[in-house]
């Protein structure tokens, strides 16, 4: 089920979010998310948390949850390049789903429902993918964002370098 944050989800978004961290350091050292180099402590999360659900109330952000046997195991979350100014009308998406439900169309109706979402109230979305992934780099084309560029080395991980590609989507286009 895709539906809008709850403050309820918190402690399952911070779990999900710890678990990138395990696959990232014990599998997968390509995972295509942005880590801190050190794993931020509980309360600190929180304080993350805090902070989203606040701009979603205030209206500057949209995030919705996949939600499989009540519990959340994707996010995608959309915030305003700075409310109120003259680059209001852009926000920035990001997405993340658990290993275990990745590979099951979740991401693809977390974006779909998303991007219904922004209709109306942004004008341009942005992301940045690592170009290492390409299942995800292909489902955003097939969504229709585009790609407007490519940062090499924008990634340091590890002492490796990872190149990210810009991409958007215009939504009065498509």
């Amino acid at each position: 089920m895709i539906r809008e944050l709850k403050w309820k989800d918190m402690d399952d978004i911070i779990r999900n979010y710890y678990s990138f961290y395990d696959e990232m350091e014990n599998e997968n050292r390509d995972l295509g998310l942005i880590f801190y180099r050190v794993k931020p402590d509980y309360p600190s999360e929180v304080s993350w948390f805090s902070n989203l659900y606040r701009e979603v109330l205030k209206g500057d952000a949209l995030c919705f949850v996949a939600e499989e046997d009540g519990h959340v195991v994707g996010l995608c979350d959309v915030h305003s390049n700075r409310p109120g100014s003259e680059v209001g009308h852009v926000a920035t998406l990001g997405i993340a789903v658990a290993k275990e439900y990745r590979n099951r169309g979740i991401g693809r109706s977390l974006l779909e429902a998303m991007i219904k979402a922004c209709r109306g109230k942004f004008e341009v979305v942005t992301l940045d993918v690592f170009s290492s992934n390409a299942k995800a780099y292909e489902l955003y084309r097939k969504i229709g964002f585009r790609e407007n560029g490519k940062l090499d080395k924008a990634i340091k991980r590890n002492g490796r370098y990872y190149s990210e590609i810009k991409m958007y989507i215009d939504l009065a286009e498509s």
